[in-house]
């Protein structure tokens, strides 16, 4: 009989000093800093656009393949986004899972999540990947094939980046065997 209680003595402690744990961490989490680092594997309709201004820049066939898209209101994009958590507390900040939305002219044109476990030391930087693979012909309405070609090249570098893209996210971390999500998603400042 002792040796239960001792066992099970033993094992709400570990509970109570994970979930503390956690806390910590949740709290850290909530005062770190989100940017947008960079833009990389930018893909239009299977074309490459990195380091690509406009369509001059492409090839003759590239760029065929790009206006074809467009014209067809079928526009694949494939893009890896590159987040930058910066954590200012002492206390080590993690995240078990980060749901994302990627948002043209307010309008959702993909969503997903990360499961990856990410713990982000004191004073310390890491960069979260977000591969987004989308099809943003449906939105062609909203824009014209000018504004839309324009904001599909922007996406080449976030120095270029039009105001009209937006990410938000939304991090959450496990307490035990729940997860605590973020109330609500916010922006990645884009600088």
């Amino acid at each position: 009989m002792k040796t239960n209680v001792y066992i099970l003595s033993i094992i709400c402690s570990i509970f109570i000093v994970s979930s503390c744990r956690s806390i910590r961490e949740t709290k850290a989490l909530q005062d770190c800093s989100y940017s947008l680092s960079n833009i990389s594997n930018l893909e239009v309709n299977g074309v490459s656009l990195n380091g690509k201004q406009n369509l001059r820049d492409l090839k003759t066939q590239e760029s065929s393949r790009i206006s074809q898209a467009i014209m067809a209101r079928k526009i694949p994009i494939s893009l890896t986004a590159h987040v930058r958590v910066h954590n200012p507390n002492a206390q080590k900040a993690a995240l078990n899972n980060l749901d994302w939305k990627l948002l043209l002219r307010n309008q959702e044109v993909a969503d997903g999540t990360i499961t990856e476990r990410y713990e982000i030391s004191p004073n310390e930087t890491v960069e979260i990947p977000i591969n987004i693979v989308t099809d943003i012909g449906s939105i062609l309405k909203v824009f014209s094939v000018k504004e839309l070609t324009s904001m599909v090249f922007s996406m080449s570098s976030i120095q270029t980046l039009s105001k009209d893209v937006q990410l938000k996210i939304k991090p959450s971390i496990r307490v035990g065997r729940m997860s605590i999500k973020s109330p609500a998603f916010f922006s990645v400042n884009i600088p």
